[in-house]
């Protein structure tokens, strides 16, 4: 398990963080939700590894500036989260996008069923890095083409809860963050796992399997999370 070390802002300038990355901003009308899709680019081992706080896109910063301190972190092996409970409450969750529902009607939103994922503020200079574990599912509802967001690809999406339903909280989102396949990894350092058992059974995990990849491939994401095919707007019920 590799220790997780703050890398100093002068340190810090010299690595290829993924805010340093610029972020593709999708063009949207008045009434589209903004979104901002994580540029896929060639990652090359240089021997040494680094971590940052995260940082907001340009975009992205208005929204994130509006989260309590109490939500801009959600989750580590330190303090507990749940997704829970928070209706009213202004939220910034992470997760991997399991379903994508086309709007019902023309002009309607579109809807996201994600996994969430444990987010502890801190992530790997080169690469996007959440928790392995997470607190279960809940549903994003947005105004965006769904062809833009990838199956299985990880998002961070911003709003308000607006209701929970069975356990399965509703985000209406002002805004959210797109990490595509190549720029995102994992790393499992918090417990209490209640990530939904439908998704653990894609994952072909041993008991001695390494969660962490400072470099994923496409294998690793077909061996963390399934196949894109049967995800997205191919989910079934």
């Amino acid at each position: 398990m590799r220790l997780r070390v703050l890398v100093l802002a002068g340190l810090a300038l010299a690595a290829t963080a993924p805010a340093q990355i610029r972020a593709q901003t999708l063009p949207q009308t008045s009434a589209q939700t903004p979104i901002d899709i994580q540029p896929v680019v060639a990652l090359k081992p240089t021997g040494t590894l680094g971590t940052c706080v995260y940082k907001p896109t340009a975009q992205e910063a208005p929204f994130f500036n509006r989260l309590s301190d109490g939500e801009k972190t959600t989750g580590s092996m330190f303090h507990g989260y749940s997704i829970r409970g928070k209706t009213g409450t202004y939220v910034a969750w992470f997760g991997v996008v399991r379903g994508i529902a086309p709007p019902a009607t023309q002009g309607g939103a579109a809807t996201l069923l994600v996994e969430n994922k444990y987010f502890d503020g801190m992530t790997d200079c080169h690469i996007m890095l959440v928790q392995w574990t997470g607190d279960g599912d809940f549903t994003a509802k947005l105004d965006v083409d769904p062809q833009a967001i990838p199956a299985l690809a990880l998002v961070r999406a911003y709003g308000k809860v607006t209701g929970e339903t069975a356990g399965v909280p509703e985000v209406q989102v002002d805004y959210i963050r797109v990490w595509p396949w190549m720029t995102f990894t994992f790393m499992d350092l918090a417990g209490n796992d209640h990530t939904n058992p439908r998704w653990k059974k894609y994952a072909g995990l041993g008991s001695s399997d390494n969660v962490y990849n400072p470099y994923p491939d496409r294998n690793y994401y077909l061996h963390m999370l399934g196949d894109p095919a049967e995800f997205g707007v191919n989910l079934t019920p």
